[in-house]
């Protein structure tokens, strides 16, 4: 069973962000904007499983859409780097163990340098 509860006043709340940031017809093809806008006029809630999966299919989508690009950058980056030199830091000393690729400043610090590294540089 699915644990969110989709209502209406939701749907159609993420429905109105996406319009505005730009992805609603950039990130979904027309059959998940019809299932969302479908849901929005049709329904108070979602209640069947099949229906609650496939639209968090859909939010999941828009959520990653609706991200700037320095914070997917960031995850898909940063928390690479931050766990390869955990993995390396864990290497050199087994007894020594930092939590560095959970921290979310250290992440954001790797990709903020990543980020701003000259591109000609170092080839």
């Amino acid at each position: 069973m699915i644990a969110v509860m989709y209502t209406r006043s939701f749907l159609s709340d993420v429905r109105r962000k996406a319009l505005r940031k730009g992805v609603w017809y950039k990130a979904l093809d027309s059959l998940e904007r019809g299932l969302i806008s479908l849901a929005c006029r049709v329904i108070d809630r979602v209640e069947s499983v099949v229906l609650g999966v496939e639209i968090v299919k859909i939010m999941k989508k828009l959520v990653y859409s609706m991200k700037s690009g320095f914070v997917r950058r960031m995850e898909e980056y940063g928390y690479f780097k931050a766990r390869e030199i955990v993995d390396q830091v864990n290497c050199w000393d087994q007894s020594y163990s930092p939590n560095w690729s959970l921290k979310i400043d250290f992440v954001r610090y790797l990709a903020l340098i990543e980020y701003n590294w000259p591109s000609g540089y170092g080839i």
